[in-house]
C-alpha cells in the first residue's frame, strides 16, 4: 500500500487506485448504505471526477421574534 504524506498526494492516489464499486462496497460492508449523492448528479464532463472531505450538517429554519 501506498502511503501519503499530503492532501495532494492522497487524492492523486485516491483518484487513480479507487474507483466508486470498491468505494460503495467497503462503505456498505461498515453499514454506510447512504453515503452516495443521487446518481443524476452527474460531472459535467466526462474527464471530470470529484474527490475530497465532506462535513455533513443539520440544516434548520429559526425564527426569532
Amino acid at each position: 500500500m501506498k502511503i501519503w504524506q499530503s492532501d495532494e498526494e492522497l487524492f492523486e492516489l485516491t483518484r487513480t487506485e479507487l474507483f466508486t464499486a470498491v468505494v460503495g462496497y467497503v462503505m456498505d460492508k461498515f453499514g454506510l448504505q447512504t453515503q452516495f449523492l443521487p446518481p443524476q448528479v452527474r460531472p459535467l464532463s466526462a474527464n471530470m471526477v470529484t474527490i475530497g472531505r465532506a462535513m455533513t450538517v443539520l440544516e434548520g429554519d429559526v425564527y426569532d421574534e
